[in-house]
């Protein structure tokens, strides 16, 4: 049974992904955080955690502080950091701080259960290229339209991006995001459209008339 620990300030966030832990595995154990003071305290308790969620907006840490002190206190735990800020410089420092996994707040609900899936070693890590879940492959038109309408504007852009037959560097400059938070959304998309690739993504949205003009 694993063990998670959510560190976040608001509750809709902690609840949202718990419900996510729940649909992916039942059982799941989960500690709630609201301040880094409450994350620290709960890391002393005599409990294995196999994953800590830690916001980067908490109110009593600023930018990457709580994370630094996190990976002091339990410097063996599995931290994926959760924020609404996606910039390149942001996402690399948390990397190097020693986080495992960064995980926007602009991630859709199967993006986010996919990537919860591959932090607990449910599933391997994905790539570009990988078939969609089954069942989940629009084809006609409307279908087609139906995903573009349910896309974020972060989602959006990228898709342009993929249309123009822009890299994932060059998307990434663009941006200004790191490579990482670029395939989390180009995963998004693929899934949205049922896509198996990058290729197919686009050939579905041109035949719609996305990206013309």
């Amino acid at each position: 049974m694993p063990r998670v620990l959510l560190c976040d300030d608001h509750p809709v966030i902690r609840d949202a992904i718990a419900v996510c832990l729940r649909a992916i595995v039942p059982d799941c154990e989960i500690g709630v955080a609201a301040t880094a003071r409450q994350v620290l305290d709960r890391l002393e308790e005599p409990v294995a955690w196999d994953l800590v969620v830690l916001d980067l907006g908490l109110p009593d840490a600023r930018g990457i502080d709580a994370l630094t002190r996190v990976r002091v206190r339990a410097p063996d735990a599995k931290v994926a950091v959760l924020s609404a800020t996606e910039d390149r410089d942001t996402v690399e420092r948390v990397l190097r701080a020693g986080a495992v996994a960064f995980v926007p707040k602009s991630t859709d609900r199967i993006a986010l259960l996919e990537a919860l899936e591959r932090l607990l070693g449910i599933v391997p890590a994905a790539g570009d290229g990988d078939p969609p879940r089954p069942g989940s492959r629009p084809r006609d038109d409307d279908l087609v339209h139906e995903a573009l309408s349910g896309m974020s504007a972060r989602q959006m852009q990228v898709l342009r991006m993929l249309v123009r037959g822009l890299p994932n560097k060059e998307i990434c400059r663009e941006l200004g995001l790191s490579e990482n938070t670029v395939k989390i959304h180009i995963g998004a998309v693929l899934r949205a459209l049922g896509a198996r690739n990058r290729t197919e993504a686009v050939a579905l949205v041109s035949r719609v008339g996305f990206g013309r003009g």
